[in-house]
């Protein structure tokens, strides 16, 4: 998916291999460095095209009509910086579908404020006998890193505390010795920095231990945060409410109904009719507060809505523009509404490059909201603040808990209030809707069962057998 989303979707040439050796799974990546075109491999270098699609230029002495500038079509360091940005959030998505809380950070130590926190790399052999609990025996310049390593977390704690925050939003004591046992080996340095992580300001406690009256023994383990998880909740929350207050985004009426009759129309030999609940969701998003949010099943019409508040929003002049957490959602979101969308850590990169700045008075759609973790919420949202634009989250709270820290976007709906679709309308029959609403609750035997029910569960011996069944249905 990551190579797909990143590399060959651009023309890029990528050949990967899978390894695990010793539990120790990765992937080699090679890629070209030119360009596959129509007529064989392009040019290493290529021309930087301005907004207006033409190259730029920069005029020189020597070159009156101006000298085009040129980049490497492979990417370069912020390429790099880019794909490792990517890589966090697929392999998260993908944590997120097999149920675990754990999460990557596609930045470096130093970008998340942990500098100084780095190990030196232990290699497979070492990391696979670590993995078995096997003593190992450091050379002298290793043993000399780690108890520099352990100094500093003795002098400085709240770094381990900071770096728990950015895996995961509430974490135990097993997590806690689980992170410090990755830097210290000595048993009396263990004790003392755990003590003081437990004995630190920065350690919240949000779930007391539960212990079995009968044996004594504990049945659940304590449950903590960190202080600046619950800042940053609390940032996030404040940011929400002040955009909630805020007015001057107000579409009217009746602009909301020629844009709801656009979309209707827009297929003049399939028209069809909006339901009043998407017609009053399209209604509720361009009111005038500059934060709006709809929750929905899967299916339930959110693309068809907002493709008439896009219309509507650019009606009034305003610049409309969609986020999502991952590739493919994004490109799922311009496809179904005609909103130009990209990765929320695209933006970010954008923004912090000085390029393609919210500005006051735009509109930024973010799908897929319940994935998205407090911390980029918290940026997200006070970025639409400081620019005076909207914020218009979409989502399903019933679906995948978001990857990183935070449950964001039901924190907030259920401070601003939203826009319920209830219906399912991919499906016409009654039974398929039901089936729909069972699979985005995560009861997907009894989604299957109701499939199988009614004969549309269909076996075949080869994969090919499947396929050809699948042409051949979708022609009839």
């Amino acid at each position: 998916e990551f190579v797909r989303d990143n590399l060959t979707s651009k023309g890029m040439v990528a050949d990967w291999v899978y390894h695990d050796k010793d539990g120790n799974p990765h992937i080699h990546l090679m890629t070209a460095l030119r360009p596959l075109t129509e007529e064989g491999f392009g040019p290493k270098k290529v021309p930087v095209l301005g907004e207006d699609g033409e190259p730029l230029r920069v005029v020189t002495p020597d070159r009156p009509n101006g000298k085009i500038v040129y980049k490497l079509w492979a990417g370069d360091k912020e390429t790099i910086k880019a794909w490792k940005i990517a890589w966090a959030e697929t392999a998260n998505r993908h944590l997120a579908l097999a149920g675990h809380e754990i999460r990557l950070d596609g930045r470096s130590y130093a970008e998340q404020g942990l500098d100084g926190i780095a190990q030196k790399h232990l290699g497979p052999e070492k990391a696979a006998l670590a993995r078995k609990g096997i003593a190992m025996y450091f050379a002298p310049a290793d043993l000399a890193r780690r108890q520099e390593m352990a100094d500093r977390l003795l002098a400085e704690p709240e770094l381990l505390l900071k770096q728990l925050g950015n895996e995961r939003s509430t974490f135990d004591e097993r997590d806690i010795a689980r992170a410090l046992h990755r830097y210290v080996d000595d048993p009396v340095d263990f004790a003392n920095i755990r003590a003081r992580l437990m004995a630190s300001d920065d350690l919240v406690l949000l779930k007391p231990q539960q212990v079995d009256a009968e044996t004594g023994k504990a049945k659940q383990p304590a449950v903590f945060t960190t202080r600046e998880m619950l800042r940053l909740e609390y940032a996030m929350a404040r940011s929400a409410e002040v955009l909630s207050r805020r007015k001057g985004f107000g579409v009217s009426n009746a602009r909301a109904a020629a844009a709801v009759r656009s979309i209707e129309t827009a297929d003049t030999e399939k028209p069809f009719r909006l339901d009043p609940e998407q017609v009053d969701a399209v209604r509720h998003v361009t009111r005038d507060n500059a934060i709006a949010a709809v929750v929905g099943l899967a299916g339930a019409g959110k693309s068809t809505l907002l493709a008439a508040a896009r219309v509507a929003w650019e009606g009034e002049g305003r610049r409309v523009i969609g986020a999502a957490l991952a590739g493919k959602a994004a490109e799922g979101l311009e496809d179904s509404s005609g909103i130009r969308s990209r990765t929320l850590a695209s933006w970010e990169l954008a923004w912090e490059n000085g390029r393609e700045q919210l500005n006051r008075g735009d509109v930024l759609v973010i799908d897929e909201a319940g994935m998205v973790s407090s911390q980029q919420m918290a940026r997200i949202l006070k970025a639409v603040e400081d620019a005076g634009a909207k914020a218009v989250l979409v989502g399903d709270a019933m679906q995948l808990q978001p990857i990183e820290a935070g449950a964001a976007f039901r924190a907030i709906t259920e401070r601003i209030g939203f826009a319920e679709l209830a219906g399912v309308r991919r499906q016409r029959d009654a039974w398929a809707r039901d089936a729909s609403r069972l699979f985005a609750r995560g009861k997907v035997e009894e989604g299957l069962d109701a499939y199988a029910q009614q004969g549309r569960i269909v076996e075949t011996e080869t994969r090919a057998e499947i396929v050809d069944r699948i042409v051949a249905d979708w022609a009839n």
